[in-house]
C-alpha cells in the first residue's frame, strides 16, 4: 500500500512538472491572428509569397492538419480587443467550422494546381493533397454531401491536360471527377444543413437577422423596375464580384481568406462614396438570384434568365456572374441597406 502511495504521488508531481514546463496559450490580439490565418490560407492570396516545407500538408487547404491549426486559431482569438465588426467575423468564421465546407477539400474558385506552382510547392505535397481530395469526396458523399455540376466542371478546368500529364495523381483525380455524380441542383439548400448555413451568411453579410422570404420580398421591390442596367464589370469566377462594386471604396482589413482578407461589410458601410442608380439595381439583383438558388431552388435557367433579362447580360457574361455566386454565397448582401434604402 504504502509503494502504491508513493508511486500515485511521483505521478503528481511529474505531472505537475510537466504542467509547469508547458507554454500556456497566449491569446491572440486582432494583428497577430490576422497574420497567422493569412500565412496559413497562403493559396488564397496574390500578395502571399510563401514556400510550403516539404511535407507541411497543414498549409494545403482542408486537410486535418490544417483544419486542427485553423481551428486552434480561431479559439485563441482574443475578442476582448477586437472591434464589435471584428469579433463578429472571427465568431462568424468559427461558426461556418460546423458545416459542410470542410468535407469539399478543395474551394472551386482557386486553381491550386497553378498556384501551388508559382509558390514551390512540392510535386509530391501535391500529389498527397489530390488523393485526399479524392477520399474525402468519397467520404462527404456517405454524408450526402456533393458538389453541384459547376463547382464539380471548375475543378476539372484546374486540372488541365498539362496539370495531368505531369501527375499520375492528378490524372486519378481528373478520372474520378469524369464520373462523379453531382447532385441534382445547384444552391446550398440542397447539402446537409444547407438552409441553416445559408442563413448564417445572410446573418453575417447582411448584418442582420432576416428570413429569406423577407428579404426577397424586398429585392423584388427594386428589381421588378430593374431594366437593361448596364454596369461595367469585369466578369469573372474567381474572386467576389462583389469587390468590383466597392472598388472605388478604402478597403477595411478582415480575417476571412475567402474575402481576400477584406472586410466586405465593414467596407461598404465605411464608404464615403456613394452608389448609383445602376450599381444599386445590378446589386439587387445579384442578391435576388442569391436567393434563388441557394433557397428557393431555382434552375439554372431561371438564374441565367433573370440575369440576362434584368442586366442586359449576353449568356457567357450571364453564366459566369452565376458561377461567381455559387462559389460566394450571399457576399453581395454587403450593399443590402444601400439598396433597400435607395
Amino acid at each position: 500500500m504504502k509503494t502504491s502511495r508513493h508511486y500515485v504521488s511521483s505521478a503528481l508531481v511529474l505531472l505537475t512538472m510537466i504542467g509547469g514546463c508547458t507554454e500556456p496559450q497566449v491569446n491572440l490580439p486582432y494583428t497577430e491572428l490576422s497574420a497567422q490565418l493569412r500565412q496559413l490560407n497562403w493559396f488564397s492570396s496574390v500578395s502571399q509569397s510563401q514556400v510550403l516545407p516539404e511535407n507541411d500538408l497543414a498549409g494545403l487547404p482542408f486537410t486535418e492538419l490544417y483544419l486542427k491549426k485553423r481551428h486552434d486559431l480561431l479559439q485563441r482569438a482574443d475578442l476582448s480587443s477586437f472591434t464589435e465588426i471584428a469579433a463578429q467575423e472571427s465568431q462568424y468564421l468559427s461558426i461556418q467550422q460546423r458545416y459542410p465546407e470542410r468535407f469539399l477539400p478543395w474551394p472551386v474558385h482557386i486553381n491550386l494546381p497553378k498556384v501551388a506552382q508559382e509558390r514551390g510547392v512540392s510535386s509530391s505535397q501535391l500529389d498527397t493533397w489530390y488523393t485526399y481530395v479524392e477520399s474525402r469526396l468519397n467520404e462527404a458523399r456517405e454524408s450526402k454531401i456533393v458538389l453541384n455540376r459547376l463547382e464539380r466542371n471548375q475543378l476539372l478546368e484546374h486540372l488541365t491536360p498539362e496539370v495531368t500529364r505531369q501527375s499520375q495523381a492528378a490524372q486519378q483525380l481528373a478520372e474520378y471527377l469524369e464520373s462523379y455524380r453531382v447532385r441534382s441542383s445547384l444552391g446550398m439548400y440542397q447539402l446537409p444543413n444547407g438552409k441553416e448555413w445559408y442563413q448564417s451568411k445572410l446573418n453575417f453579410y447582411g448584418g442582420s437577422v432576416s428570413a429569406p422570404e423577407s428579404l426577397f420580398s424586398k429585392l423584388q421591390s427594386v428589381t421588378n423596375d430593374t431594366r437593361d442596367v448596364m454596369v461595367q464589370v469585369n466578369y469573372k469566377a474567381s474572386d467576389p464580384l462583389v469587390h468590383q462594386l466597392l472598388a472605388k471604396c478604402d478597403k477595411v482589413a478582415g480575417l476571412n481568406w475567402r474575402d481576400q482578407f477584406v472586410s466586405l461589410r465593414q467596407t461598404a458601410s465605411q464608404c464615403d462614396t456613394k452608389w448609383n442608380k445602376g450599381e444599386l439595381q445590378f446589386a439587387a439583383v445579384m442578391m435576388e438570384v442569391d436567393l434563388g438558388v441557394h433557397y428557393f431552388a431555382w434552375s439554372q435557367k431561371q438564374a441565367l434568365l433573370a440575369l440576362q433579362s434584368r442586366l442586359a447580360l449576353n449568356e457567357d457574361q450571364a453564366f459566369v456572374l452565376l458561377k461567381n455566386i455559387l462559389f460566394f454565397p450571399a457576399t453581395s448582401f454587403v450593399l443590402l441597406n444601400q439598396v433597400t434604402s435607395a
